[in-house]
């Protein structure tokens, strides 16, 4: 079985997320196919994601429990919508809001705590630091992402060769992990990174129902 990731990032709203399930219908795939829409869309959908076969998963957490942490999104906040993933680590999180591999650490516990697989995203700068930030236990619950910033949404394809070469590297530091690939990932390149990697992580593809069809 492969993961296939839709990551909608800061797009759509009530009505054309609710219009891209319908014009989706029910998805009938072997391998895992998860939606991670924007927080406020969740309550909204989450029940048209389950019905088209689709699992639901978030684009981020905070790093801390339910508390006095205004503007934060606590596991307790997800409970009832049937959560199974959570991205953390993404770059754009990293570069737009200072997030560290400390942060990205807490967010893993936070995650596993609550019962939801945590999806953790590495670039090759940081991918023994971020593994040596998280407790060696957690490794082998954890997905790895490897999404290099050049390939993210630019349209820049990463090669496959080079894609395995890194995946391997995630394997050294993590050990026998899952690891999925994101990048500038469409319909015409998905079989090729299926074929190093366990999966992958599709932003601007998924935008457009055909688009994310194609993928699956």
């Amino acid at each position: 079985m492969k993961y296939i990731f839709g990551n909608w990032k800061s797009n759509k709203n009530v009505k054309t997320a609710s219009e891209w399930l319908d014009e989706l219908g029910s998805v009938s795939s072997e391998h895992e196919v998860v939606l991670t829409p924007p927080f406020p869309l969740l309550g909204a959908i989450y029940k048209q994601v389950s019905q088209s076969g689709l699992r639901l998963g978030v684009q981020n957490l905070s790093s801390l429990s339910a508390g006095s942490y205004t503007g934060a999104v606590s596991t307790v906040n997800l409970d009832g919508l049937d959560v199974k993933y959570a991205i953390v680590g993404h770059s754009e999180r990293r570069h737009y809001f200072g997030e560290s591999d400390q942060d990205i650490a807490n967010k893993v516990d936070q995650a596993l705590e609550a019962g939801i697989t945590p999806v953790v995203c590495v670039d090759e700068g940081y991918i023994e630091s971020q593994a040596n930030s998280i407790e060696k236990k957690y490794y082998d619950k954890c997905i790895i992402a490897y999404e290099p910033i050049s390939a993210i949404g630019t349209g820049d394809e990463m090669g496959e060769k080079k894609v395995k070469e890194v995946v391997e590297r995630i394997r050294k530091a993590f050990g026998k992990v899952r690891v999925i690939y994101g990048g500038s990932v469409n319909g015409d390149n998905v079989k090729d990174y299926l074929e190093v990697c366990d999966g992958v992580l599709v932003g601007g593809a998924s935008l457009k129902v055909e688009d994310f069809k194609k993928i699956i």
